[in-house]
């Protein structure tokens, strides 16, 4: 569900808005997904139903469509803070993306959300993805937590 390739660090959106279409196209490039503007369509349906801003600068946005071909996440770094409705009010430069397909709405995409969301109340994991420097640590700490 996640290597190297869909880690993205020092990215340059300018907008939650920019984050989804980057997520959107990022996740067809790759190959999980056919359609980007169903994936974002997704994306903002979801946000409208509650935030998913986090605490601490994180966001774990997701999208369950039949335009995703198979399950996948998608980290990426962001060098400037976004403006998101976040749960203590912080801005986001950090964005976990989950992308599930419809037929795997109710399993893969709530055990993944869990496991992404008990990651991110462990501070130690979190520092060490806010501190990483390389695609590498993050991806450490990630398979990490969602093995479980």
């Amino acid at each position: 569900m996640i290597n190297q390739e869909h880690i993205f660090l020092n990215q340059q959106c300018a907008s939650q808005s920019e984050m989804f279409d980057f997520l959107a196209k990022t996740v067809v490039s790759l190959g999980y997904g056919k359609d980007e503007s169903q994936i974002k369509d997704a994306l903002i349906r979801r946000e409208r139903e509650g935030t998913t801003g986090m605490m601490d600068g994180f966001a774990i946005p997701h999208a369950k469509s039949p335009a995703i071909s198979s399950p996948t996440v998608i980290v990426v770094t962001n060098d400037m803070p976004l403006e998101w409705q976040s749960m203590d009010g912080e801005k986001i430069r950090i964005v976990i993306g989950l992308f599930i397909p419809e037929s795997e709405a109710g399993t893969t995409h709530l055990q993944m959300l869990s496991k992404i969301s008990r990651m991110l109340m462990n501070a130690e994991k979190k520092q060490l993805i806010k501190e990483a420097t390389n695609k590498e640590t993050i991806l450490s700490v990630i398979q990490e937590s969602i093995a479980k």
